[in-house]
């Protein structure tokens, strides 16, 4: 059992014992607000720490309260109650639940399948990724083909689902947009429409559709047309893209990558890091061992940099013994540290090859880019720093420039009326570690106290989670508020809501809501949410 788990609980159970000694001393009516809102807190607070039958106990107790708005004596609100505080009274020890690994950070989250669903149809985008979802694919909606395309150019899904048939502008000019854009990395596009029209489909296809689904196409089918769509597009990327014998990038694929990095980075203020390595001595390996040995090192190479680099970095066998990093939004200390970082730990790496062991170094140069430069120059700046490294002994690293690295500061805001939910949520992101950010974490009770503090009016970006269910200014006015803000893309936000409240979830995602968790949640869930709307953004 997990200690912080067992605190949390503990928490939750002080905090509800508390409210009920508060209304049996005071003996004040309680009002039929006060009482759902309670009830509200304890069902996703619950459910997100474990305790289910608590959960579900409150939940039923809340819909169970109807629309009418009546008061409560304090003995009646202390009564209603019952259920809930006889789970804790009666089943206390039995309630702190076999940890199940939901602190356990999951890093293999953030690595599924991107899908991107455009469509006005708001119920449709929320059963959609809940079923998507379901079966293992990560999804980010959009109701409006503005934000749709931000999304897109932001995240690189690796399949968009669009219904072209928007009011705002022909969904048909979207798609031509993302075929002009992104034609070469062959990202999927299908098309969703209620109509079966053979002119219908004749159109989707000859706009650029790869497949055409119905709405109401059974889902066992839909899932396996997506599958079958992100599937081909990654062997096709492999088949063209990839260096035979490396399996890690080629030429081909890297003008269209730097293209893509330089200018998402252009539209971001921000930079990155070129990185050229040539393996030390390849000529005698090749001499010594023969082409097979010389060949072993280069498949070897290649998987250890795959495996010693995060996912967003790109590796490219540029020719013969030589690669090419792409790291993006890293800086130039921070790229110089990594590369001695493998520098060191290939040098702990023994290679074997028909009966023969032998150790491998490489020289590396550096590069910053940090105004716009063609691949060209990139390349060739960071070449110059490679024949530096090799100029002064080779297995060293060398820099075209030196520049001091300050990671970029991500604030991270909790606004939720539990303080369980927010005291777990702040132990969580103080351990969360994401590439490149240096994250700062502050707690809000309700909205009001969130906007009167000045630290969210700072030049950092934030990332809001915000409960849509919040005393004095709910969730839902809070969206509004930022969304107003002229700087508002500075603003990631994710809603928190009700597992039925999908009418919240309709208006949150109408007023520009990046993405949407419902409670209870997981820390997994929460963690691979996060993920997607921080480092997928890279």
């Amino acid at each position: 059992m997990d200690s912080k788990l067992i605190k949390y609980q503990n928490m939750l159970e002080k905090k509800i014992t508390k409210q009920v000694q508060e209304w049996k001393v005071d003996e004040n009516p309680v009002s039929h607000q006060e009482l759902y809102q309670f009830l509200h807190t304890i069902t996703g607070t619950a459910g997100t720490i474990s305790l289910s039958e608590v959960s579900k106990t409150a939940s039923d107790l809340m819909h169970q309260m109807g629309e009418e708005q009546k008061s409560w004596s304090s003995i009646e609100a202390v009564r209603y109650l019952r259920p809930v505080t006889n789970l804790f009274a009666v089943h206390k020890k039995n309630l702190a639940v076999t940890y199940s690994s939901e602190f356990t950070p999951n890093t293999d989250q953030c690595d599924k399948p991107l899908l991107l669903i455009v469509d006005q149809d708001v119920p449709y985008l929320v059963y959609s990724k809940e079923q998507l979802e379901n079966h293992g694919y990560a999804v980010v909606v959009s109701p409006t083909i503005e934000k749709a395309l931000s999304i897109f150019y932001d995240l690189n899904p690796d399949c968009l689902i669009v219904n072209p048939f928007h009011a705002e502008i022909d969904g048909y000019d979207f798609i031509k947009q993302v075929r002009e854009t992104v034609a070469f990395e062959l990202i999927p596009i299908v098309v969703i429409s209620p109509s079966d029209e053979k002119e219908t489909r004749i159109a989707a296809y000859q706009k650029g559709a790869d497949d055409f689904f119905l709405k109401s196409l059974e889902w066992d089918e839909y899932v396996a047309r997506i599958d079958r769509q992100v599937k081909r597009r990654k062997i096709v990327k492999d088949t063209l893209m990839k260096d035979e014998l490396t399996k890690v990038y080629n030429r081909k694929f890297l003008k269209e990558a730097y293209q893509r990095i330089s200018s998402e980075h252009l539209r971001h203020k921000d930079i990155f890091s070129v990185i050229m390595i040539d393996v030390d001595f390849f000529k005698k390996i090749n001499d010594t061992y023969g082409h097979t040995a010389g060949d072993h090192v280069l498949i070897k190479f290649a998987e250890f940099l795959r495996t010693h680099l995060r996912t967003q970095d790109v590796v490219v066998r540029y020719g013969g013994e030589e690669f090419l990093l792409l790291m993006p939004y890293t800086k130039l200390e921070e790229a110089e540290k990594t590369a001695c970082r493998l520098l060191e730990n290939l040098s702990q790496n023994v290679f074997h090859y028909d009966g023969h062991s032998f150790l491998v170094s490489f020289s590396a140069g550096v590069y910053e880019v940090n105004s716009p430069v063609s691949l060209a120059e990139a390349v060739r700046t960071a070449d110059r720093a490679l024949y530096a490294a090799k100029e002064n002994g080779r297995g060293r690293i060398e820099t075209a420039s030196s520049q001091e690295v300050v990671n970029r500061r991500l604030r991270v805001a909790v606004i939720d009326d539990s303080e369980v939910i927010r005291r777990m949520l702040e132990s969580f992101f103080t351990d969360l570690e994401v590439e490149n950010y240096e994250l700062e974490i502050k707690t809000y009770q309700d909205g009001v106290s969130f906007f009167v503090d000045e630290w969210h009016q700072s030049n950092d970006e934030y990332l809001v989670i915000l409960d849509g269910v919040l005393p004095k200014m709910d969730g839902i006015e809070v969206l509004t508020k930022l969304r107003k803000y002229p700087d508002t893309n500075r603003y990631k936000i994710l809603m928190l809501t009700a597992r039925k409240a999908e009418g919240d979830i309709v208006r949150a995602l109408h007023l520009g809501a990046d993405d949407y968790l419902t409670k209870p949640f997981s820390i997994r869930e929460l963690e691979a949410r996060i993920k997607v709307l921080v480092q997928r953004v890279k």
